[in-house]
């Protein structure tokens, strides 16, 4: 159960307002700080991550690498914290909307997927410089801001969550044998438990781009894990056969990024963007803006 009624409360230098979302791990609030007028997002993690002294260690040990990941896309994280029988981290607050609430509302074409693709392979390909492994893209960890650009807006694109996954895949992994991640994004790698790389991220940026052009995932199982055993055994669906008129000079971009073997996969989240750009590049002006939806099997 979440932690609840902090409104109010003081964690470091910072005050906690109402909660503005729970998940999983624990409950986000909107926090204020008397010397500044920025309005931050705190995140206040479950009890029972909170009693656990290795997971706490572990948790500030990545909070010291975290905090110092500046990058244009990626949420800033101001700090972390143990205090007063809570664990938690600060963040800058987005105020815009997760690509998973986007994708509920509208489709997306070749151009358009890029246009969030982009940016995201950007600060992953930072991260991944800094040998911080994401391990949890999903469209959930998306985020949208529209903000000002001189007279005119832009869309502002922030990957989130990152580094936590990698505390959290230790506490499951220990008390579970499972590894943390989203079953319908997790790479063949992660779901066996070896070493993640660069590539495990590309392959889980892969279905989101899949997931967006065609308004599915490559697998699908009611059970959690037999659907990730999918993307260790079975090969994805080709594009083309599940809208006739996908381009192939697409579908062979987003068929290596969801290769089970990580050497067979673009090398980085970059590698994967250009070879996406340069498709696109290569498509009728049409084509670039056609809609490839078929949503999800019935």
């Amino acid at each position: 159960m979440a932690v609840q009624s902090l409104e109010g409360l003081i964690l470091g230098e910072y005050t906690i307002g109402k909660c503005i979302g729970e998940g999983g791990m624990g409950s986000v609030y909107h926090a204020t700080r008397s010397d500044d007028p920025t309005d931050f997002a705190i995140k206040v993690m479950l009890p029972e991550y909170i009693r656990d002294e290795e997971f706490r260690r572990r948790f500030k040990r990545e909070g010291a690498l975290l905090s110092q990941l500046q990058h244009p896309n990626i949420i800033p994280v101001f700090s972390y914290g143990d205090e007063s029988g809570y664990l938690y981290y600060v963040m800058r607050m987005v105020k815009g909307v997760s690509l998973y609430d986007l994708m509920q509302k509208r489709r997306f074409s070749p151009i358009s997927s890029w246009q969030i693709l982009n940016p995201v392979a950007k600060a992953l390909d930072y991260a991944h410089s800094r040998n911080v492994i994401h391990r949890d893209i999903k469209p959930g960890n998306i985020l949208i801001e529209v903000v000002k650009d001189g007279q005119a807006t832009k869309n502002q694109i922030y990957l989130a969550d990152f580094g936590l996954s990698k505390v959290l895949d230790w506490t499951q992994l220990t008390q579970t044998g499972i590894s943390v991640g989203t079953p319908e994004y997790m790479s063949p790698e992660q779901v066996m438990d070896h070493p993640l790389t660069p590539a495990s991220d590309v392959y889980s940026l892969c279905v989101v781009v899949f997931e967006m052009l065609l308004g599915r995932y490559p697998f699908y199982d009611k059970r959690p894990d037999r659907l990730a055993l999918k993307h260790v055994g079975e090969k994805p669906p080709a594009p083309s056969f599940l809208h006739w008129s996908f381009p192939r000079a697409l579908e062979s971009v987003v068929l290596q990024g969801l290769e089970k073997s990580p050497e067979k996969r673009f090398a980085s989240a970059n590698e994967f963007s250009t070879a996406y750009a340069n498709a696109v590049r290569s498509l009728t002006p049409e084509e670039r803006e056609a809609e490839y939806y078929v949503g999800k099997p019935t």
